[in-house]
């Protein structure tokens, strides 16, 4: 994109008078304004440039002698030695007395299409803070106005063949006759079907004809109505000459805001229009010239706009609105200059930004309560580019991405590759080191692929870094990344975060192996400190705890249910006996607090004395013919079901062992049939899902572990037996039993 840069002069010369031998050149005020409107273009911000079949020059040809002043300033009337002026932008008034008016050309697919959201983000400049010449006044300003497309190119304010000046500002109703008492008769001198927001720099309050539709509003200022309703205007008699019976009449103005506008510099506005609410919200000098955030910007969101500004929904039965500029001068001038960014049914697209913290799996974006992060922590700065809706694909897109600060940006093993692009058609692109400039810290990247509502129509981008080593608490302010191409200038602001100070944090247990009873609780104690001895909010500190490999609920160490006290760095907790599941239990345990600091794993061997434990080898039964309908199959060798009894000499309680089936597959084939359980006695019972079997009972009667093996104790016609009681398809067969051990009474 190629900056603009001034390249031509106009000299018009009043007076030429010879002393000395020298000519000695006046300046007019005609030379002044075209000089201020050349230093604003020549600092014009980046933009999109013109594209001439986009906009259509306004058609005032009907009102008398009225010359439309709005020229694209690329065009063939401003030749400069063999070349043609580059610059890119609108200039709508720049002299006294002038009007001017540009609209989307409708036809050529520029329009806003109001059922989807819409975006048209462009550079305004109204003008030095100071003419050349001290004395000349400034005026009057420029109006953003959406309007039904049936209007055409002719609309301006006017009555008949008088066209609107001054307060006008080419778009508001005409109060040149101090007769008028209707406000009606006012509003059918303005654009019709139309809405408006303007950017005054002459506020007309002189409670007269003509220069008052400003009342009560001091200084310049942005506002809105509807210029063609009578509502918008409000009629006052004119006191001086009360018996004369004379009129004005002001301006209802909405959502108004004072702002400073002829200032010399160009003031950057974005308007959005929202399908679903019907309102727009505009942001000014949301940014700065040179890509940063702007500094105290104004977002407003307007009142819902209804289809009766624009002439009903019938009229709106294209879903489309024709918008453009309007801008006036009466006896006083400024240099009233658009530069565009963006063209709403061009592309409509959005990017956003937010930053990962992959140590601690949190993702910060703007509305994030906590934005910190610790030094070490490995982090993402991402970018999220969608694809919305437009005629055009978003294509050649520059990213020109400048990456927050006190971040080393590497990518793991490959410090080639800094980060990636990511497609949501799966495809991925890499980022490399060598497009980081280290001098501005800036990484800048031609994006790969076009966005548009095919494949792909997203992307994210992701650049990897570690968390700087920072001595003190350390805010990382937010950047600007600006993406440039063909058809789009968007940007996108990462979020600010904190680089906390990296604070170790310590646990150490009390206990590192431990016994307990069968019935009994295991309690834990330890000590939590930081390094630097500060003191530890146990309310902020959590304590995370693994137990045989599964992860227990988390719980602050304020929290903990037998906690003695509320002892700073105290820690005190229990793991119940029933979570206690194997003779030897392996407890792993670390703290964690809420910057995000962590301690090291302790580890604590809990031994379960005196408990009851199964152990169950393979199993199966002997293959049968297809052709047997019923009967008992036998197991397959000897079972090896153990019970170990370790219970404390004396107990008096007995153990039992039960058995619940799943039945047999063989893939979509069931089983004919199921397992039983067969006492000494002969007696059979199913074992079934439902409830389970109970097939041993058993008493503590030694010292020490007593182990049981119950299925040696079978012969071949008890025990778990396999019964059919049909045909089955041959295969393999195969199912669940779950083994239940417990203590009785």
């Amino acid at each position: 994109m190629k900056k603009n840069i001034l390249v031509i002069l106009f000299l018009a010369l009043l007076l030429i008078v010879t002393k000395n031998n020298q000519q000695v050149v006046k300046a007019t005020p005609q030379m002044d304004a075209l000089q201020e409107a050349q230093t604003g273009l020549s600092e014009a911000p980046d933009n999109l440039g013109l594209d001439g079949d986009q906009f259509i020059v306004g058609d005032l040809s009907g009102y008398g002698s009225a010359k439309n002043s709005a020229i694209l300033q690329n065009s063939s009337s401003h030749l400069t030695g063999t070349t043609y002026d580059p610059l890119r932008a609108i200039r709508m008034t720049n002299y006294i007395n002038q009007q001017g008016s540009i609209w989307s050309n409708v036809d050529e697919g520029n329009f806003v299409d109001i059922q989807k959201k819409q975006t048209l983000s462009l550079w305004m400049y109204f003008g030095p803070a100071q003419h050349i010449n001290k004395n000349d006044g400034f005026g009057d300003g420029m109006a953003f106005v959406l309007q039904n497309p049936s209007n055409g190119t002719t609309s301006f304010s006017h009555r008949g063949t008088t066209i609107g000046t001054g307060e006008t500002l080419g778009v508001w109703g005409i109060d040149d006759n101090n007769k008028t008492s209707d406000p009606a008769t006012i509003a059918s001198t303005a654009i019709p079907n139309s809405w408006a927001l303007e950017f005054d720099t002459n506020a007309n309050n002189s409670e007269t004809s003509g220069n008052d539709f400003d009342e009560g509003i001091s200084g310049q200022h942005i506002a809105y109505a509807d210029p063609a309703s009578a509502d918008t205007y409000a009629r006052h008699h004119d006191l001086l000459n009360i018996l004369n019976n004379t009129n004005y009449f002001s301006m209802n103005h909405q959502g108004i805001q004072n702002v400073t506008l002829h200032d010399g510099k160009w003031h950057h506005l974005t308007i959005s229009w929202n399908p679903n609410t019907f309102k727009i919200t505009y942001k000014f000098n949301d940014k700065n010239p040179d890509g940063s955030k702007g500094s105290n910007p104004i977002t407003y969101t307007t009142d819902k706009i209804q289809a009766t500004e624009f002439g009903g929904h019938s009229a709106l039965s294209s879903n489309k609105l024709q918008w453009g500029f309007t801008a006036t001068s009466g006896s006083a001038y400024e240099a009233n200059l658009i530069a565009f960014e963006s063209i709403p049914s061009s592309v409509e697209a959005e990017v956003s930004s937010d930053v990962s913290d992959l140590t601690q799996d949190k993702t910060i974006t703007s509305d994030s309560t906590n934005k910190d992060v610790n030094a070490g922590d490995k982090l993402s700065v991402n970018y999220h580019l969608k694809y919305d809706s437009g005629s055009d694909k978003w294509l050649n897109n520059v990213a020109t991405i400048k990456l927050p600060s006190n971040v080393t940006y590497t990518n793991g093993d490959n410090n080639q590759i800094v980060g990636y692009i990511t497609y949501d058609d799966g495809s991925k692109e890499p980022l490399y080191t060598s497009e980081i400039d280290s001098s501005t810290n800036t990484l800048t990247h031609t994006i790969g692929k076009d966005l548009s509502s095919s494949s792909p129509n997203s992307a994210t981008i992701s650049i990897n870094g570690t968390a700087n080593d920072v001595t003190s608490d350390t805010k990382v302010a937010s950047v600007r990344t600006q993406f440039e191409s063909d058809n789009l200038i968007t940007d996108a602001d990462t979020p600010e975060f904190t680089i906390k100070k990296l604070k170790p944090i310590s646990l150490k247990l009390n206990q590192s192996n431990m016994t307990v009873d069968n019935k009994q609780d295991a309690n834990l104690t330890g000590t939590v400190s930081y390094d630097d001895a500060s003191a530890v909010d146990n309310s902020q500190v959590t304590v995370h705890t693994n137990l045989n490999g599964k992860d227990l609920n988390s719980f602050k160490m304020s929290d903990s249910s037998n906690a003695s006290s509320a002892t700073s760095g105290q820690l005190n907790f229990t793991i119940t006996t029933d979570e206690l599941t194997q003779p030897i239990n392996t407890l792993k345990v670390y703290v964690e607090d809420d910057d995000g600091n962590i301690s090291s794993t302790s580890t604590v061997k809990i031994t379960k004395k005196g408990s009851l434990s199964l152990s169950v080898s393979d199993y199966s039964f002997g293959s049968i013919n297809q052709a047997t309908p019923t009967g008992l199959i036998s197991r397959k060798g000897t079972w090896n079901i153990v019970v170990s009894d370790g219970r404390e000499e004396g107990t008096t309680d007995p153990w039992n062992l039960s058995a619940a089936s799943t039945g047999l597959t063989n893939g979509d084939n069931a089983f004919k049939g199921g397992l039983i359980f067969k006492d000494s006695n002969g007696s059979e019972q199913t074992l079934s899902g439902e409830s389970a079997v109970e097939i041993a009972k058993g008493y503590k009667t030694i010292t020490g572990d007593e182990k049981t093996n119950i299925g040696q104790s079978w012969n071949s016609s008890e025990g778990i037996m396999l019964k059919t009681n049909g045909l089955n398809t041959s295969g393999n067969y195969s199912g669940t039993v779950n083994w239940t051990l417990s203590e009785s009474i």
